[in-house]
């Protein structure tokens, strides 16, 4: 018995727990993602006039529709959380009425056979009139007991009494709390929709400018294309460079290479801060359908004046320029490669070696008052997701 009691206080304290810490972490999440949209908030007030119905605007937009349906489902999780609450509390308190009721008529019971005895003689004589000791023994007992449980029964019905206050006032705050989230829900969701209209708004703007963009789409994938050529081309006469260096890799290349492995969803960000505004591999045009965009990194947006940095230790093997990508920088760890593209004046040069961190470029701000950096990652002549190795 003391066992099976030890079991169900031990369940019930872990739910609590696991439920606290299921809060926390949505109240993590949903900061996170409020912060995230008031970061794209500031992005799109840059410039705004500047970036007005352009993609740059609409990729983050969209992006603000990402964050804003993260914190609705995140409250719609805490609703559930505290609709349960309320269950659980309403099952308590009918369960604590029910004993609440059973005390007061245990108690009405007791009282009733102490009616019998109500004065000190009947009791007395009550005693007295026992045929031997032994028996005036047992029932001076019973009398004792009798009174015990009559104090007990009175002393539980108040406790209870005092329980089922306290959940009563606690079920009052969890109602509460239940219609805070409510109305969180409601504005989030009215937010969603205005959100929603602004950007079948641009797209609608964007329409308009169908000959243009489908122009810079083609020269997008024609330079694309140019910088895998390079790449490829590049990382094909370093590892011919290698075979020739005693037969194969360096140790310290196979240490880089694992040591960066390691670092699989650990590595930092190529900014201070960003959003992801163009993902990684082939999508739709955003705008028309039937265009298709193949994108070898991604393309994170960030503020004018941001510079960006080395994802981890190796050796710049390239800096050269791509028509509408800038200036590209190719750095090399091991048998893997990070590339960034989109910069003005760089930092670095050809074969030096560079730390995590360490700035490589100033990222340039476009006449559209745009502020793009393009990040790739490789492994040997493999293109790989840099969102699944970046610190999350």
């Amino acid at each position: 018995m003391i066992r099976t009691f030890h079991i169900l206080l031990f369940c019930i304290i872990s739910c609590i727990f696991l439920q606290a810490q299921s809060i926390e972490e949505l109240n993590k999440r949903r900061k996170k993602a409020e912060d995230e949209i008031a970061y794209i908030d500031k992005l799109l007030k840059t410039n705004v006039q500047q970036q007005k119905n352009s993609l740059a605007q609409l990729s983050l937009t969209k992006q603000k529709l990402v964050q804003r349906k993260e914190i609705i489902i995140g409250i719609d999780l805490q609703i559930r959380i505290v609709e349960q609450d309320l269950k659980n509390k309403n099952n308590h308190i009918d369960e604590l009425q029910v004993r609440l009721t059973s005390l007061k008529n245990s108690l009405k019971n007791l009282l009733l056979q102490a009616y019998k005895y109500r004065d000190s003689r009947s009791w007395m004589m009550f005693i007295l009139s026992s045929d031997d000791f032994g028996m005036a023994y047992r029932r001076w007992q019973y009398f004792k007991l009798l009174t015990e449980q009559i104090n007990e029964r009175a002393a539980n019905i108040k406790e209870t009494s005092e329980k089922i206050n306290t959940e009563i006032f606690l079920l009052v705050q969890k109602q509460q709390e239940l219609t805070s989230y409510l109305h969180q829900k409601q504005n989030e969701v009215n937010k969603l929709q205005k959100e929603e209209q602004s950007t079948q708004t641009i797209i609608k703007n964007l329409s308009g400018q169908e000959k243009k963009l489908k122009k810079d789409a083609e020269a997008q994938r024609k330079e694309i294309n140019r910088i895998n050529a390079e790449i490829e081309r590049i990382i094909k006469e370093e590892a011919k460079k290698q075979r020739q260096k005693e037969g194969g890799n360096l140790p310290v290349d196979r240490a880089l290479t694992a040591n960066f492995e390691n670092n699989r969803n650990n590595l930092p960000w190529p900014v201070k801060k960003g959003v992801v505004v163009d993902k990684f591999g082939e999508h739709s045009h955003p705008v028309f359908k039937g265009i298709q965009i193949n994108n070898n990194g991604i393309d994170i947006s960030t503020e004018k004046g941001s510079k960006a940095m080395a994802v981890f230790n190796g050796t710049v093997v390239k800096i050269f320029p791509v028509a509408g990508f800038n200036n590209c920088v190719l750095v090399q760890h091991g048998g893997y490669y990070s590339l960034y593209c989109k910069l003005g004046a760089v930092q670095v040069k050809k074969d030096d070696k560079i730390n995590v961190g360490q700035e490589i470029g100033n990222i340039i701000t476009t006449d559209e008052g745009i502020t793009l950096l393009h990040f790739e990652l490789w492994k040997g002549t493999q293109k790989l997701n840099p969102e699944l190795w970046l610190a999350k």
